[in-house]
């Protein structure tokens, strides 16, 4: 089965707003989408930036992504609520 991950992120969406974890469920598949944009060297804004043709631009896209799904990972009701217990 080749489109595993996304089905299974499709499948889990749902459940995800039901819970308000929204934010949480967005983090997480921003972060998989880092990963996977730096590890084929294409990162995705608007455009397909190839890292060959334009480096900085790639990196520059992949590090945003990157710190942007973690604060949001951070900050996300699962993790408050986890960690401040209200």
């Amino acid at each position: 089965m080749r489109y595993w991950k996304s089905i299974i992120a499709l499948v889990i969406m749902p459940f995800a707003f039901y819970f308000n974890w929204g934010a949480f469920y967005f983090a997480i598949v921003f972060l998989i989408w880092s990963i996977q944009g730096i590890k084929s060297k294409v990162a995705v804004f608007l455009d397909h930036v190839p890292k060959d043709k334009n480096p900085f631009l790639f990196w520059l896209i992949s590090i945003v992504w990157l710190v942007l799904s973690l604060l949001s990972l951070v900050y996300s009701e699962p993790i408050m609520d986890s960690y401040y217990g209200y």
